[in-house]
This record gives C-alpha cells, structure tokens and sequence, in this order.
C-alpha cells in the first residue's frame, strides 16, 4: 500500500475533497475506528498545530473526523460512523471543519511572523519550535534578552504593524538539496517521509514548514504578546489572537 498523498502540501487552502478508502480498523484507538484514504486535505497534527475535523461520506455511509494522526508515512482519521459504514476501496468525498482550520491557520501563521518581526527589530534570536495550539501558542528562540518587558512592547507593535500592512503568504515545494536557496533556516531534523516545504511571508527566503496558513498575514486580526520568558538561554514568546 502506497504512503497516504499529502495533498494539503499542494493546495492548503482547499477543503473539500475526493479519496479512496485504503484501510479500515473498526475499534483502532480508545473506541475510534481508524479510516486510511489514498489521499488527504485533512492536516495531521504536527509541527505544533492541531489536527483537522470533519465529514468523509460515501455511498454507504458517513464517517465523522475526530482526530488525524501521521504515522509511518499514513494519515490516519480516527472518528466515528454517524451512518452506516464505508468498505476498503469505496470511492468517498470529505468537507474539513473551516472554523478549526481558519482558527490554526492563522495561529500558525502568526507563529511565523513573530520570526519576521524579530529580524525587523535586529533581535540575536534563532527559532527553535513553535506551538500553535488555541490558547497555548508560543515560539520559543535561543538568545538573550535583558529587558522583556520592552521587548514584548516592541514585538507586539512591530508584529500588529506587518498585520496592517498586510502582505501574501506562499508556500513551495522544494528539494533537501535545493533548502538552503530558500531558508537561512535549517532544522536540525526535518522529516524523511514528508515533502519539504518552505513558507514564505513576503520574504525573499522563507522557513521549512508543512502545516496550513492564511493567504495574506492581515487575516490573522490583532496580535497580543502575552509575555516574554528568558531562562538559561532559551526565550519563550506566548501570543493571542482572536477566535
């Protein structure tokens, strides 16, 4: 059985869809039965974004989303039948939960850009993860800051500044050996059974990313800096957004 084709990576804006059932577990995980498609616009949970919901209805039934996972190169959609039931090799179509998608999209592309408002204030900061989760989402930088509290004034100004200007959001497949053309920004592990993809926010260079986000940064609304944390080299930047 070939890997599950990630179709969000080609068009992360699209959320409707058509797949083909591959793989059927009834009861896989804590009473959810596990669906494999051929095929998926519904965005896994990784990278520090949540998983996509949603619909996958076919002929013979419809498969509510409750959770999406990657595992060895599969995208595995745990959920429940609200109707009927579907067969391995059953032609389906799928709707994915617009308001959950839109609400990580924006929270992740905010992610991004708080690393183009730290090279606009020339801050010494290198990114090192993000997470994107509603009401937990943070970037954490290696570097050194001595006053936080300014620097969370300057971030919040600088970030809600480029918000207002607004300005589009690309994304591009690209080889390993193609990444250093299109990011100073080299994770130290990038997955091996993924595509590689790098976001750009009206930069000339990007950074390697394979989750989902807006078509133009204004999208994101008022961006508030919760609080900045600096311990032992490591900084931790909290934000908000609107939901």
């Amino acid at each position: 059985m070939q890997p599950t084709l990630l179709s969000y990576m080609d068009d992360q804006h699209q959320l409707e869809g058509c797949a083909t059932v591959v793989r059927l577990e009834p009861e896989a995980r804590d009473g959810l039965t596990c669906l494999i498609l051929d095929a998926t616009l519904f965005y896994p949970q990784g990278g520090g974004q949540a998983w996509d919901t949603g619909l996958i209805q076919g002929e013979t039934g419809i498969f509510a989303v409750q959770e999406v996972r990657f595992v060895d190169g599969f995208v595995h959609h745990y959920g429940q039948f609200r109707e009927g039931s579907l067969a391995v090799g059953a032609e389906v179509s799928y709707t994915i939960d617009s308001t959950r998608r839109r609400l990580n999209s924006r929270l992740h592309s905010a992610g991004h850009l708080l690393d183009e408002a730290v090279k606009n204030l020339g801050l010494a900061w290198t990114p090192t993860k993000g997470i994107h989760y509603p009401g937990q989402a943070a970037v954490e930088y290696e570097g050194a800051v001595t006053d936080t509290e300014a620097a969370r004034a300057a971030l919040e100004a600088e970030s809600n500044r480029l918000i207002q200007q607004g300005f589009s959001v690309t994304a591009q497949l690209v080889s390993l050996a193609e990444l250093p053309q299109h990011s100073d920004f080299i994770p130290p592990q990038l997955p091996d059974n993924k595509p590689i993809r790098v976001v750009r926010m009206g930069a000339q260079k990007g950074t390697p990313c394979g989750g989902t986000h807006v078509k133009d940064i204004a999208e994101i609304g008022p961006m508030t800096i919760r609080y900045i944390k600096a311990k032992k080299g490591m900084i931790r930047v909290a934000y908000d957004i609107p939901e």
